[in-house]
């Protein structure tokens, strides 16, 4: 199961990632790693600060390569996985689509520990 968490769209010839919650800039696979990506290579996604009166910042932000089935490609940015379809970017890079949907996977339960929690544990209690 995956929710949605943002956007993949080509600006400039490169990518640019739209995720949930990011705030230092904005994330860019860069437009000559595009090809090295969807071949099969792990290719950096940097982030672009650009700040008034000083020189665009460029940092590094994580890392994107094919999965292991071929399907997509995962984004991982800090410790965040991300996932989208590998259809979808060639079709965001051919030009014939404006966005793919980045998805996350939902979070792992531990079903132990949550069958240990007494059924009433996070009721409220006060009026």
């Amino acid at each position: 199961m995956f929710k949605p968490v943002g956007t993949i769209e080509k600006v400039h010839g490169a990518l640019k990632v739209q995720v949930d919650g990011w705030t230092l800039g904005t994330l860019v696979i860069a437009a000559g790693d595009i090809p090295k990506m969807l071949s099969g290579d792990e290719v950096t996604v940097n982030f672009v600060q650009e700040r008034p009166g000083r020189e665009v910042f460029v940092g590094f932000a994580g890392t994107a390569r094919p999965s292991r089935s071929g399907k997509a490609i995962n984004i991982r940015i800090e410790a965040r996985l991300m996932t989208v379809p590998v259809a979808a970017v060639q079709a965001v890079v051919a030009g014939t689509r404006t966005a793919a949907r980045l998805s996350s996977p939902a979070p792992i339960i531990d079903a132990d520990r949550v069958q240990r929690e007494a059924i009433d544990h996070d009721l409220v209690r006060s009026f």
